[in-house]
């Protein structure tokens, strides 16, 4: 029995506690109902006005010049001395390399020698020509003589004055005498082919003189413009071959910068080209300005733009080929756009206005940058939508999305 009432008695007050429990909550009273506030972000805005401004845009590019010469060995000689050391600037005219040209000036004596020789050839035969035209003359009369022996001998042959053999002894000296003459003819004939070979001959020599006093001058290099050296590529006493590198310049005149020109940009520079509108870019370089010009743009494409070509209108000479440069290109003036801070722009294309507490999305077109007379850059932009007065969002949300609650 009382095993039995321990296990009652625990169980009747569990269940007049759970009772008493739900008694107070069907009796409580009914509290006001919790209401969910939208959180408002707090930004700052611009407010803007559409204005004719001219956009630039900001480009790297690298110091190049079309004029990038390599000198090169003209003849196959010793390396006689070298008069410039790497990154110095020559001026016109400045001796840079001479070969040793011992070598050319005994070639030089032997095609001179060989020219005398061919001159002499050629007024012997001058004058063998002017002996057989004056012995043909002889040699033409002793025929004329020959032929009247003949026939004299033969006219005394027949009238039995005279014989056989003394008209065969005439004949005979006929007969010598017209191949006399005939071989005389015949030198006289082959006189303009024995010329034309000694002509021919006097004109190779006369051209292996000329290539011999251009390897002279070609031993003996200097500087044909205004340059720097980049690269020296042999040493007193070295033993150069035709072809081979001796020294590497630049002209310091031609230096150009070839930049990347985004493809959004290209119809606009396009156009001022088309209407020779000067474009004009600016780099800072050491502390020191450059002022650049565009000159038109490659022929070739790069990545996500084309090779624009800037000529520079103030080089100096510390300036060095292949050197990264960053520049600033101004456009033509673009009406209704505005400039806004980089932090307003979202994406490549979208920006918010605040319209009745509220975020609204504006698609607009990235136009360039604008730097103000503060030396700030700014964001140029253009849209359909934009308003003089808008106030345009510029602090940047990471969950910025159209309709969000915001205030100033």
């Amino acid at each position: 029995m009382q095993r039995r009432l321990r296990i009652i008695i625990p169980l009747v007050i569990l269940a007049i506690g759970v009772g008493g429990f739900m008694a107070l909550l069907t009796t409580r009273p009914d509290g006001p109902p919790t209401g969910v506030s939208e959180r408002e972000w707090r930004v700052t805005t611009a407010t803007i006005e559409l204005q004719a401004l001219a956009p630039s845009v900001l480009l790297h590019g690298r110091v190049e010049s079309p004029r990038h010469i390599r000198l090169r060995a003209a003849i196959e000689a010793d390396v006689l001395t070298v008069a410039v050391s790497e990154g110095q600037v020559v001026e016109t005219g400045t001796p840079l390399l001479s070969l040793d040209q011992r070598e050319l000036d005994l070639q030089y004596a032997q095609h001179q020698a060989e020219r005398a020789e061919i001159q002499a050839q050629i007024d012997l035969e001058q004058h063998r020509r002017q002996r057989d035209h004056n012995a043909l003359q002889y040699e033409q009369a002793l025929l004329t003589l020959a032929e009247r022996g003949v026939t004299r001998a033969q006219d005394l042959l027949g009238r039995d004055l005279g014989s056989q053999a003394a008209l065969e002894d005439a004949q005979r000296v006929l007969q010598q005498q017209r191949l006399t003459v005939s071989n005389r003819q015949a030198d006289l004939t082959e006189f303009d082919a024995r010329m034309a070979q000694l002509q021919a001959r006097l004109q190779r020599s006369e051209a292996l003189l000329a290539s011999t006093e251009l390897d002279q001058q070609r031993s003996q290099y200097t500087a044909a413009f205004p340059a720097r050296i980049t690269r020296i590529a042999v040493a007193p006493g070295d033993r150069v071959r035709v072809g081979e590198t001796l020294v590497e310049l630049f002209d310091l005149s031609a230096l150009e910068v070839r930049a990347t020109l985004p493809t959004r940009h290209l119809a606009t520079v396009e156009a001022a080209l088309a209407q020779d509108l000067p474009l004009l870019a600016q780099a800072d370089v050491d502390g020191r300005n450059l002022n650049l010009a565009l000159r038109g743009l490659a022929g070739s494409a790069r990545g996500a733009g084309v090779e624009a070509l800037f000529e520079i209108v103030n080089p100096h000479a510390e300036l060095s080929l292949g050197r990264f440069v960053s520049l600033r290109l101004e456009l033509p003036v673009r009406d209704s756009v505005v400039a806004l801070p980089f932090e307003a722009l979202y994406g490549t294309d979208r920006v918010y206005r605040l319209e009745e507490g509220r975020m609204r999305a504006l698609h607009v077109e990235r136009v360039g940058e604008w730097q103000a007379a503060d030396g700030e850059v700014r964001l140029l932009v253009r849209s359909a939508e934009f308003n003089t007065g808008d106030r345009i969002i510029t602090t940047r949300l990471p969950n910025a999305v159209d309709g969000l609650r915001v205030t100033d």
